[in-house]
């Protein structure tokens, strides 16, 4: 006679419960402003007193700290997950395309992984570690585009932010800047040819690790 081994409940009912309250917390964020997020207001909503929440998010930067992590893995699925051209210049651009619609669709998210938005908020280092990995990945696309200095990379980084922030900040969801994307990279892989330099490893690994922004994604 086979017996079927019991399994103990427990365990995924204290994930339910985390990603309830993570997703009350980010409910909250959309609302009031990532600032505006308070262990109180979030006990409240998912019908908990506020000591018991403690035993999911013993503070309030563990749970930005949460929040940092599930926003990061929700990036680096987006991006990792898209069709991409076999040009690799092309799928940069794509690639790019992908992270700027993560934004767009997802601006607390956005503010939290890109922005010092919580004063004196750092995440942990198994949080920034997904970060880490996304940035990785990037940097992967970029090294097979001919990006093999970390200072051409840091130039990339900053022409997205700077087409972002000005289309987000300015005019949310419209075109403006978003429809100058291609001519942008243009201009920056001609910059690129431009330049005498042989890909090395080495190179590809200062990049990585020169890229990664103070919050663990491009600052």
């Amino acid at each position: 006679m086979s017996v079927t081994p019991s399994t103990d409940p427990r365990p995924a009912g204290r994930q339910a419960r985390l990603e309830e309250i993570l997703a009350t917390a980010w409910g909250i964020a959309e609302e009031q402003g990532l600032a505006g997020v308070s262990l109180h207001e979030v006990a409240r909503r998912v019908g908990l007193r506020q000591p018991s929440l403690y035993a999911y998010v013993d503070s309030k930067n563990c749970l930005y700290d949460a929040m940092f992590g599930q926003a990061a893995q929700a990036l680096l699925t987006q991006v990792t997950t898209v069709d991409l051209p076999d040009d690799p210049r092309q799928a940069v651009v794509v690639m790019a395309r992908s992270m700027w619609s993560f934004v767009r669709e997802n601006p607390v998210k956005g503010q939290l992984l890109f922005e010092r938005t919580i004063p004196g908020f750092e995440p942990s280092a198994e949080s920034y570690s997904v970060a880490v990995r996304y940035q990785g990945w990037v940097v992967d696309k970029l090294f097979a585009a001919g990006v093999t200095d970390p200072g051409d990379v840091d130039i990339c980084t900053a022409l997205m932010a700077g087409l972002i922030s000005a289309q987000e900040t300015n005019e949310p969801g419209g075109e403006r800047w978003f429809r100058h994307l291609e001519a942008v990279f243009g201009m920056f892989f001609a910059y690129i040819d431009g330049k005498s330099s042989t890909p090395t490893v080495a190179r590809k690994e200062r990049a990585t690790s020169h890229a990664t922004g103070p919050e663990g994604a491009p600052s």
